[in-house]
């Protein structure tokens, strides 16, 4: 298949302000009335979603992260302002589980490796993990402020990183523990290498970390000049197989660092990073970036309202898209040749990752897009948004 190409059965649309052929036929007459429109909003009026999750209570209680079980690709988990994590059914919106307990809004919430266990944590680090066969929390810790946590990728391991700058490894649920230390800052964001031996943290004052998670040792570090970044480190990300890891940081830079020698190996930049204001100063932060290792492409999305894809190769841009507002999160699909990108004007796209030509939105949130899930057998989109609700889309009617 040509990448440069769009798929049968997906047509060519406007993702900017215009509005999708194929939505238009659906809403019929009602495109048509512009005192609906402005009574229930343009993404209202386009609503193509499944399902609505309103558990989380709407209104002020935005929903900041939602996940899609690794197996039974029909149930999400969501966690949000309301201090609360709900395992729900995306066919139907109907609700399985309440994970209450929790104080603090809930930032996290995943299931591990096997779709066992489901982990959930909220700002003030209060972290619990439940066992989905009979729905109990089988353990619990109550730590300090939260700012990330992942499950490790081969073991019922959790690995958290806290505003001390601090990041824990816990083994569950025996609560065996482990702990990478301070450098005297937040430790903002981590990944575990797809191997499980290795795992990076990025730091507020713009350093990346990598340690070995058997010895505690650092492995490679980059602290200084050049090869460390000049703000954040937002996001860390390893491609597929593991040769190399992506950042992205608050200072519009992206590093590709490969994972064996330690070297930085190529430095992308967002292009406009000229800000009309002080208010604007960060504007040019690149909240998320992913490697394609099938066509070697860097994607990473920028607080500027653009998508900008990378050739790794070339070291040439390949893609720059704009949007109508910053782009909180992206996800490549499995074939490598479409890309999805969450956005602030609460529209969920899908693009041909090489030739730029968008296939597809996702309409009906009322609100910023804050988090996105992709299930595994690529038939659902879920998607978490401000206005305090969780929208799922089928795939299979995009095309």
């Amino acid at each position: 298949m040509d990448p440069d190409q769009p798929e049968e059965g997906y047509g060519a649309m406007d993702c900017g302000d215009g509005v999708a052929m194929n939505l238009d036929d659906e809403l019929g007459e009602d495109m048509e009335d512009p005192e609906l429109i402005e009574e229930i909003g343009i993404n209202q009026a386009l609503d193509n979603s499944k399902q609505t999750f309103e558990e989380h209570n709407g209104d002020e209680n935005e929903v900041y992260c939602v996940n899609v079980h690794p197996t039974q690709t029909t149930l999400a988990v969501s966690g949000g302002k309301d201090d609360k994590a709900y395992i729900w059914n995306v066919e139907t919106a109907e609700k399985l589980l309440e994970c209450s307990g929790h104080k603090d809004s809930v930032v996290f919430a995943d299931f591990n490796k096997d779709g066992t266990l489901l982990a959930t944590a909220d700002l003030g680090g209060f972290i619990q993990v439940w066992k989905l066969e009979t729905n109990q929390q089988i353990w619990s810790i109550d730590s300090s402020d939260l700012e990330w946590a992942t499950w490790h990728p081969l073991a019922n391991v959790l690995l958290v990183g806290f505003a001390s700058g601090e990041v824990y490894m816990w083994k569950v649920p025996s609560g065996d523990t482990k702990v990478f230390p301070s450098h005297s800052c937040r430790c903002m964001s981590g990944a575990i290498h797809p191997d499980g031996k290795t795992a990076v943290f990025g730091y507020e004052d713009g350093s990346v970390r990598i340690y070995d998670l058997k010895t505690s040792q650092i492995v490679h570090a980059f602290t200084k000049g050049r090869d460390s970044h000049n703000g954040e480190v937002n996001s860390v990300s390893f491609d597929q197989d593991g040769t190399n890891l992506a950042t992205a940081s608050s200072d519009g830079w992206s590093k590709i660092i490969n994972t064996s020698t330690g070297k930085v190996v190529a430095t992308y930049k967002v292009t406009n990073t000229s800000p009309s204001s002080e208010d604007d100063e960060n504007s040019v932060s690149i909240e998320c970036a992913s490697i394609n290792s099938r066509f070697n492409l860097l994607a990473f999305g920028s607080l500027d309202n653009n998508l900008y894809i990378w050739n790794l190769r070339t070291k040439q841009i390949v893609k720059k898209i704009e949007h109508p507002d910053g782009i909180t999160k992206i996800l490549w699909d499995g074939s490598g040749s479409k890309v999805f990108t969450a956005c602030l004007d609460g529209v969920c796209r899908l693009w041909n990752g090489r030739s730029g030509e968008c296939l597809f939105q996702f309409h009906g949130a009322e609100g910023s897009i804050l988090d996105i899930s992709l299930s595994k057998n690529e038939k659902w989109l879920v998607a978490a948004s401000a206005d305090g609700n969780v929208r799922s889309y089928s795939l299979e009617e995009t095309t």
